[in-house]
């Protein structure tokens, strides 16, 4: 397994700030509504700009998608019901509840491909924090974004 690069070096300290100058954009070809945009905020801020890869973002984007979709799902849930009438009378479970059960299952498969966990993110939680805070500080006082050094 290959270590991840010191990240208080100085040189990946401006391999950072120059990843971190990206715009970090849902792409083109992912349709997105209105309702998923809440939930793209959210998980691409769970890394710091420069640790997205093109193909982690549309992963990304496929979790904020069904992240909605389970928001809305539960929502009708808890509205009809968890047992509700079929036309003849009888009762039965709400079919949108086995829909919410594979939402949630599909969303915590796309958060273990996205490594959006503390073990795939290196193992020690503290480890993860650290590299995560630091990279984030870099970004946030990053001389680049200036615009002094160019675009």
């Amino acid at each position: 397994m290959t270590r991840h690069p010191r990240i208080d070096s100085a040189s990946q300290a401006v391999e950072v700030m120059k990843a971190g100058m990206r715009e970090i954009a849902v792409p083109g070809h992912v349709r997105m509504t209105d309702e998923d945009w809440p939930f793209w905020h959210s998980v691409v801020s769970e890394f710091a700009r420069s640790q997205w890869t093109d193909h982690s973002l549309e992963l990304a984007a496929m979790l904020a998608r069904s992240m909605a979709d389970l928001e809305r799902e539960q929502h009708l849930v808890r509205l009809e019901g968890f047992i509700v009438k079929r036309r003849n009378g009888t009762k039965v479970e709400n079919p949108r509840s086995r829909v919410v059960k594979r939402l949630t299952s599909e969303i915590l498969s796309l958060r273990r491909s996205l490594a959006l966990h503390a073990r795939a993110r290196g193992g020690d939680m503290r480890n993860i924090r650290r590299r995560s805070d630091i990279a984030k500080a870099i970004e946030a006082s990053n001389p680049l974004n200036d615009r002094l050094l160019g675009p």
